[in-house]
C-alpha cells in the first residue's frame, strides 16, 4: 500500500507540474528596450540603422537611431533566458545620432529607413527578412556619410549583418 501511495503521489505531482507549465502563458515576465550594442569605446566605430530617410540636401540621417558592430539575426529583439525579452529601439545618443525626437523608444524591427557605417573594418547588409536573408542593402565601409534603405528594404528592415 505504501508503494501505491507513493506512486500515486508521484502521478499528481507529476499532472499538477505539466498542468503548470501548459498554463503558462508566452508571454514573457519582463522586458527590456536597448538601442546600442556597439562595444566601441565611445560609440566611435558603430553601424547606425536610422528612423528616418537621409535627406537629398545632406549626407546624414536625422533622428533616432540603434548603434551596433556586430550582427543582428533579428532585429525584433531576442530572449536571452525565456523569462525576459530584450526589444531593439531606436534612440538618441550623443554624438552618434541627431536628435529630433523621429522615432524616439520606437522598435527598430520592420522601421527602419536608413543607415550610415562609421565601421572602418567590416561593411554591413540590412536584410527584409531574419536570420540575413531576402532583400539587401549593402553599406561599405566607413564612408562618412548615411545611406536610404533599397525600397524592398526600407520599414521591411528584419536582420542586419556585419561583413
Amino acid at each position: 500500500m505504501g508503494r501505491t501511495r507513493a506512486s500515486a503521489a508521484a502521478l499528481t505531482a507529476a499532472a499538477a507540474c505539466a498542468a503548470l507549465l501548459a498554463g503558462t502563458s508566452s508571454a514573457y515576465a519582463a522586458t527590456s528596450y536597448d538601442s546600442d550594442i556597439c562595444s566601441s569605446s565611445g560609440n566611435k566605430y558603430c553601424f547606425r540603422l536610422h528612423f528616418n530617410s537621409r535627406s537629398s540636401q545632406t549626407w546624414v540621417s536625422h533622428g533616432s537611431c540603434f548603434l551596433s558592430n556586430v550582427s543582428v539575426p533579428n532585429s525584433w529583439g531576442y530572449s536571452p533566458n525565456q523569462s525576459t525579452v530584450v526589444r531593439y529601439t531606436f534612440d538618441y545618443h550623443a554624438n552618434a545620432c541627431y536628435n529630433d525626437d523621429a522615432g524616439y523608444k520606437q522598435g527598430i524591427f520592420r522601421n527602419a529607413a536608413s543607415g550610415s557605417n562609421d565601421d572602418p573594418s567590416h561593411s554591413y547588409n540590412v536584410y527584409s527578412s531574419t536570420n540575413y536573408s531576402g532583400y539587401t542593402t549593402y553599406f561599405p565601409r566607413k564612408d562618412g556619410m548615411a545611406h536610404n534603405l533599397a525600397s524592398n528594404v526600407k520599414n521591411k528592415n528584419e536582420s542586419q549583418r556585419r561583413n
